[in-house]
């Protein structure tokens, strides 16, 4: 049995591309599940991948792994910088 990965606010939030104000709000609107933790509020993979697939908007609707990939590899592109920068 594999544990599921669970996103800190401002991770998942950096991850989607909103801010973690909005995230926090459609958590408390009951639109994407949490889990609490401490003082920390979780968001399950599995919770953000069912919120993300009932909207309706396409560009929101695209699987979550994919997203995560992207924004991931965009972030060490950044924090490696371009290849003209370091020769």
């Amino acid at each position: 049995m594999a544990i599921e990965k669970h996103y800190k606010g401002t991770e998942l939030a950096e991850l989607l591309g909103i801010h973690p104000e909005t995230l926090r709000r459609l958590a408390a609107a009951g639109e994407v599940e949490t889990v609490r933790v401490g003082k920390d509020r979780l968001y399950p993979e599995s919770a953000v991948q069912a919120w993300l697939d009932r909207s309706r908007e396409p560009s929101i609707a695209v699987p979550l792994a994919h997203r995560l990939h992207v924004r991931a590899a965009a972030a060490h592109r950044r924090r490696r910088g371009s290849w003209a920068e370091r020769t």
